[in-house]
């Protein structure tokens, strides 16, 4: 069955950041205290706490796993490891990972068409942040 919100070009959007509004930076998904959620145009989104990031065992994978019972289409991260990004693409999730600067241009190039999807993990070791 089509949900008919996609069939109407809208989708739910997340973008791991470093801060609450449009002009924070894009953050890594394990690491990041906020989630921001889009609702089909960027002037429309919530923000979640990311209470995951502090544990010590696959914070990027509870991340992942709190983002499935959302019914998010497209995931943008800066970065992502292996077994968070196997949590996301199981649930059908597009993963846009390496992301940088602002949540705006984030979320600009997206609809744009110009953030590639991510094919595996971006993670690359501890990020200084």
């Amino acid at each position: 069955m089509k949900d008919p919100e996609r069939s109407k070009g809208r989708c739910r959007m997340a973008v791991t950041s470093m801060g609450r509004g449009l002009d924070s930076k894009v953050g890594p998904l394990a690491r990041s205290p906020y989630i921001l959620v889009f609702e089909g145009s960027p002037d429309k989104f919530s923000v979640i706490e990311e209470r995951h990031r502090d544990i010590r065992d696959e914070p990027g994978v509870r991340a992942a796993e709190a983002l499935v019972g959302k019914k998010i289409d497209i995931v943008i991260t800066g970065t992502i490891g292996r077994n968070a990004h196997e949590v996301l693409k199981k649930a059908g999730m597009s993963v846009k990972g390496g992301c940088k600067g602002t949540i705006a241009d984030a979320v600009k190039k997206c609809a744009e068409g110009r953030l590639a999807e991510c094919m595996g993990a971006s993670y690359a070791g501890n990020v200084d942040l």
